[in-house]
């Protein structure tokens, strides 16, 4: 035997009423929660995009794991117990890392007095540093190469090339860096900065924040520049299984002490992914308000279906029917509606996502990494996105029933 509540709700809803508005009433109200539950679901589905897509393109350029000085700027590699690192076999590989800041000129060829200069954010690292990194694949002209036998390279940013006017072709024509000397005296300003001169042979794309200033140099060359030995800003790690970079930066916390901070990529990011996550869920929580507003159409859906009814209520009173049933069909009748219109929201949102993951069919405009909107899928989010759907559905159909359904009852 069916059950009662569910059986006359679904013929309340499915069925043709008597005045064709109550239908064109139901179907709105479907419609509203549908479309409520698909926004909500492909902003999120949007912000997850977005965050997979930062991620993928600050992996590039950042290590699994970092080790920076707790105090001062350098990391003095003789007395650092770099066998703590060649010893763990959960790292790949390492790179010793110098970052600062510096004053880079260009002056393209034959082009007298149109000398360009720009402050740079110089990274010395490894020759091998594609090893345990993603640059060269984001390495949009010439090839990621910092030294060799022949010399001292750079490869800069995509945004870097653009402003200074750098070409790779140009293979004779060097950037120049500048960088402040500690012993710099006042009384000869023209000798206050080390310069040395760097051939360009690769142009890089990350994300335009780091390719507007982002120019990658060798460690011998930053030396030399800097007038520094045997140290380093920060040493960085890539790890056979990046899964476990928690795991490596709790064993480097206990063998290397307090002395060195130990930053896993979520550290290094930190700030970006609260900004991401908080704007994902503000516009959650937005969306989610007016869905609130727009689900009260069910309101208005039941009362009018419940007027129209009366008489069936009355009947199903006579009949034996306790208040609690009749309450029942009819709160039934709005659950109906919210879970209804959930399911079509979200299967339109699974299908509109799928076409834009498969063709791209929204560009991104501007210059970006991506030329359409990434969207992803999280199954958190569906159940997220139904859950908060039904509860308010729940609570735009227990009011009608509760005040309506009551005073006919009497």
């Amino acid at each position: 035997m069916p059950h009662l509540p569910s059986f006359f709700s679904m013929r309340y809803l499915f069925s043709k009423k008597t005045h064709n508005a109550i239908n064109l009433i139901s179907a709105i109200s479907v419609s509203v929660v549908a479309i409520g539950t698909l926004a909500l679901i492909l902003i999120l589905s949007v912000f997850n995009g977005l965050e997979d897509l930062i991620e993928v393109l600050y992996n590039s350029v950042q290590p699994d794991v970092e080790i920076s000085p707790a105090k001062g700027k350098y990391i003095d590699l003789d007395s650092f117990p770099m066998d703590k690192i060649t010893k763990n076999k959960n790292i790949a590989y390492y790179s010793e890392v110098i970052s600062d800041m510096a004053l880079a000129k260009y002056s393209q060829e034959n082009s007298k007095g149109s000398e360009r200069q720009l402050i740079v954010d110089l990274k010395a690292v490894r020759p091998d540093y594609y090893r345990m990194s993603g640059v060269d694949s984001m390495t949009v002209a010439g090839r990621f190469l910092v030294q060799n036998s022949n010399g001292y390279f750079a490869v800069v940013g995509n945004g870097m090339a653009t402003k200074m006017g750098i070409n790779i072709n140009q293979i004779d024509q060097p950037i120049y860096i500048y960088y402040p000397r500690a012993d710099a005296s006042e009384i000869d300003p023209l000798n206050a900065f080390n310069i040395m001169p760097i051939y360009p042979v690769g142009v890089i794309s990350v994300q335009q924040e780091i390719d507007e200033s982002r120019i990658y140099v060798s460690l011998e060359f930053a030396r030399k520049l800097m007038n520094i030995q045997n140290k380093a800003t920060s040493i960085e790690l890539a790890l056979h299984d990046k899964s476990i970079d928690y795991k490596v930066v709790k064993d480097l916390e206990s063998a290397l002490g307090t002395s060195y901070i130990i930053k896993d990529r979520n550290k290094q990011n930190a700030t970006i992914y609260k900004i991401t996550q908080s704007e994902k869920w503000s516009g959650f929580l937005i969306l989610s308000f007016i869905l609130l507003i727009a689900i009260f159409n069910v309101v208005g859906s039941i009362t009018v279906l419940i007027l129209e009814k009366k008489e069936d209520i009355k009947t199903l009173s006579y009949l034996g029917s306790t208040k609690s049933l009749v309450k029942k069909i009819f709160l039934y009748e709005g659950m109906l509606i919210s879970v209804l219109g959930g399911a079509i929201g979200l299967i339109l949102g699974v299908i509109i996502i799928i076409i834009q993951q498969q063709f791209g069919i929204i560009p991104m405009d501007g210059n970006f990494a991506v030329s359409a909107f990434p969207v992803a899928m999280k199954f958190t989010d569906f159940v997220a996105v139904y859950s908060i759907v039904l509860f308010i559905g729940f609570i735009a159909a227990i009011l009608p029933v509760n005040r309506i359904a009551r005073s006919i009852l009497k």
